[in-house]
C-alpha cells in the first residue's frame, strides 16, 4: 500500500480534483453517445466498435489518473491534467464553432452536455496542473 502524502490542504486539493473530474461523467457520457450517433467513429476512420473500445480505454486512463491522485502520486496529476486537457480542447475545437453558430444538434441539451464537459474538465485540468506543479517543488 502506498502511503498518502500531504497535509489537509493537499488532501482537499486531491478530493476536489477527483470530484470535479468525476462530476464531468454525466456530461461526457451522453455527449459521447450523441457523438457516436452522429458518426464520429466513421468520421475519423474507425468502426463504431473500435471507437467505443478506444473511448473505454480513455475513460479507464482517466480513472487510473484519479486513483493515483488519490494516492498522492505525481503521475496521477500528470495523467489527470493531460486527459482533462484533451477532453476540453477536443470539445471546444470540434463543437465550439457549431455552438457559436447556433442550432447545435439537439439544441439546449446538447449545448449543456458540451458546456458541462468543458467546465468540469477544464477545472480538473487546472487543479491537476496546480497539483502537479506543487508536487515538483517538494
Amino acid at each position: 500500500m502506498v502511503p498518502v502524502q500531504g497535509g489537509t490542504r493537499r488532501m482537499a486539493q486531491r478530493a476536489a480534483t477527483i470530484g470535479i473530474s468525476l462530476a464531468g461523467l454525466p456530461f461526457i457520457v451522453p455527449h459521447v453517445v450523441e457523438d457516436f450517433a452522429e458518426g464520429i467513429a466513421e468520421r475519423v476512420g474507425l468502426s463504431t466498435g473500435a471507437g467505443a473500445f478506444l473511448l473505454g480505454g480513455y475513460l479507464a486512463l482517466q480513472v487510473w489518473g484519479l486513483v493515483l491522485v488519490g494516492q498522492g502520486r505525481r503521475a496521477g496529476w500528470i495523467i489527470t491534467f493531460y486527459v482533462s486537457l484533451v477532453w476540453t480542447l477536443g470539445a471546444v475545437a470540434d463543437h465550439g464553432p457549431a455552438i457559436w453558430a447556433g442550432g447545435f444538434r439537439s439544441g439546449a441539451v446538447s449545448v449543456l452536455w458540451v458546456a458541462g464537459l468543458v467546465l468540469t474538465q477544464s477545472t480538473a485540468a487546472a487543479l491537476a496542473w496546480r497539483g502537479w506543479r506543487g508536487e515538483s517543488t517538494r
